[in-house]
């Protein structure tokens, strides 16, 4: 089960539950998929053994809330005394004040019919208060999920009835972490130590860790002890991105999200709790976001009076496709000496940090002085990890030198970081879906959230835009993926129906091909402006095009009364202006 936010919100059909996330009600793809530990949401699937977020449990009586309640009492009480003597903690637990509980209320968007959002919902996280203030507030450290599409977050000290405002600072969804800021409240509180300089490193294997939260089943602060199992690079589920994580066997249950893992022999910051298994078959099985990815996060927005107007520091990334060298022979063929070890280049993304450094064909054998293994591991802070961690420990516009060997000549070339543009974005929060509605024809971006409206694993997603997912590659033509996803019937679209039409993607306008969605509504507002007849669109869901053709002088009325037909505030998102403007 996730151990995500605890959700009290309104019941919603289990359909909805499977495609919500790991905070809130926020599930995430199928068997083994990865799953953050949502703040209480629990899985309707638990006898499936995927890492996903927890699904929000139905609403409970008071009564069976009580007696729930004291059970998880009696249950923590009897395996903190087997587990662990008090004495073994760093710090006083009758006295512990640095981890909170944040109560949530967000408002999640619907990717289907982008211009409305679902109903307001309710969920709790855990956070560590990492910085005090003079006068009583201070920042506090949780997951991103925790807090993503928030409206409206209060903040609970443990063993207090009281609760206090607090406001987003920073997030970076990427890899899940989030800081929190209060103005009162955390008199008394002494923060959580934080690594500092050469004490930053990731925890050793079977080193002693204690995760600490609030999860379902009481209000009191609870701790569960266990030892690091694993230290590689995995999947965000929240994010789906993939960044350097550490997997502890300590219990981390639904309340847990954004609690602190701290090491038993220092009590100092170890890791911050974020997602974990879901399913019986696999047990005390958690994951952290470790020291030197928190130390990252902190040190990019510098924790100062202008933190709040600082963009968070997001991960950058080379953009390109690489090949293993595992194969003597491939080896030999690019030229490689018996002592070279690396990975080649296959594609470069367009608009990408590689695009005009790499070509395909290139054997990188360094990055940033750390030397490349043919399976494309490095050895990184003391671990073997993937490449990726190397080049996230970095930051968007720093110069990272690159070894590497092209058509047999060894040269070193300077690569300036940014970040990678997805054709197909995922993991997407806090903002609201762009669309467009133009002769009752709905026009948005392909995303994974709209994807996922056919369910998580999506095994029911329409194959041609599933491609597009997985393998889509974008082009200076193609930076998204532009969807026809809804038919509003009306006399202006008679003859294209949802069934020939519905769910391809367009090509080109009047013969201009089409980018992304701020080049096809320029398209469609140049045309109306223009005086064209026509507005001819070419859409696909492969290779064999459909045609469709709207007739210019019905489209002004024609979009009036289908806003007012379908109940539709607006005929547009906020990124684009009315393509009516100009008549």
């Amino acid at each position: 089960r996730h151990p995500g936010k605890h959700s009290s919100g309104p019941f919603v059909p289990s359909q909805t539950l499977q495609m919500m996330s790991a905070c809130a009600i926020r599930a995430c793809p199928g068997a083994f998929a990865l799953r953050r530990v949502a703040p209480g949401r629990r899985d309707s699937k638990a006898g499936h053994a995927v890492l996903r977020p927890f699904l929000r449990p139905k609403r409970a009586t008071l009564r069976r809330a009580v007696v729930a309640e004291e059970a998880a009492d009696d249950e923590a009480e009897i395996a903190l005394s087997e587990s662990f003597d008090d004495d073994d903690l760093p710090f006083d637990l009758d006295e512990y004040k640095a981890v909170v509980k944040l109560l949530v209320t967000f408002l999640e968007p619907d990717w289907v019919n982008p211009w409305q959002t679902k109903t307001a919902q309710r969920s709790t996280g855990s956070g560590a208060v990492i910085r005090r203030d003079a006068d009583g507030g201070g920042l506090i450290l949780t997951a991103a999920h925790v807090i993503a599409n928030s409206t409206y977050i209060q903040v609970q000290l443990a063993n207090s009835p009281d609760k206090v405002p607090a406001r987003v600072v920073s997030v970076l969804h990427e890899v899940d972490l989030a800081l929190v800021a209060v103005d009162e409240g955390l008199d008394g509180v002494d923060p959580v130590p934080l690594p500092q300089g050469k004490a930053v490193r990731l925890p050793k294997l079977r080193e002693k860790v204690y995760v600490l939260g609030f999860p379902v089943g009481g209000n009191d602060l609870s701790i569960t002890e266990g030892v690091v199992s694993r230290v590689e690079v995995q999947s965000y589920s929240h994010s789906h991105a993939r960044a350097l994580a550490v997997t502890v066997d300590a219990a981390i249950n639904s309340g847990n999200s954004g609690g602190p893992v701290l090491s038993q022999s220092t009590g100092g910051l170890v890791g911050v709790a974020f997602q974990g298994y879901a399913g019986s078959s696999v047990e005390n099985q958690g994951h952290m976001v470790p020291a030197p990815v928190i130390d990252r996060f902190l040190r990019g927005i510098d924790d100062d009076d202008d933190a709040e107007e600082k963009p968070p520091p997001n991960l950058p990334s080379l953009g390109v496709h690489l090949q293993l060298l595992q194969s003597p022979s491939l080896r030999k063929y690019l030229k490689m000496k018996d002592t070279d070890t690396g990975v080649m280049v296959t594609h470069v993304e367009h608009g990408s940090s590689a695009e005009g450094s790499l070509i395909p064909g290139d054997v990188l054998l360094e990055v940033d002085g750390v030397k490349l293994a043919n399976d494309g591991s490095a050895v990184f802070l003391g671990q073997r990890l993937a490449m990726v961690a190397i080049l996230q420990a970095r930051y968007v516009g720093d110069a990272v030198p690159i070894r590497l060997l092209r058509e047999g000549v060894e040269m070193t070339i300077d690569v300036t970081l940014k970040t990678l543009h997805q054709l197909v974005p995922r993991g997407q929060y806090d903002v609201r879906p762009p669309f467009v509605i133009v002769g009752g024809l709905l026009f948005q971006p392909l995303s994974l959230e709209y994807l996922q409206s056919w369910g998580g694993d999506l095994k029911d997603a329409p194959t041609h835009l599933v491609e597009q997912y997985y393998d889509g590659i974008s082009g200076p033509d193609k930076k998204e993926v532009v969807v026809l996803s809804q038919v509003l019937s009306d006399e202006v679209n008679i003859g294209f129906t949802f069934d020939s039409v519905g769910l391809d993607y367009v090509k080109s306008v009047n013969g201009s091909p089409v980018a992304d969605m701020h080049r096809f509504v320029a398209a469609i507002k140049k045309s109306i402006k223009a005086g064209d007849e026509f507005i001819r669109l070419e859409v696909t869901r492969g290779n064999v095009p459909n045609i469709v053709v709207l007739e210019t002088s019905k489209l002004k009325q024609a979009d009036e009364t289908i806003r007012d037909r379908y109940q539709i505030p607006l005929r547009h998102s906020s990124h684009f202006e009315d393509v009516h403007d100009s008549l």
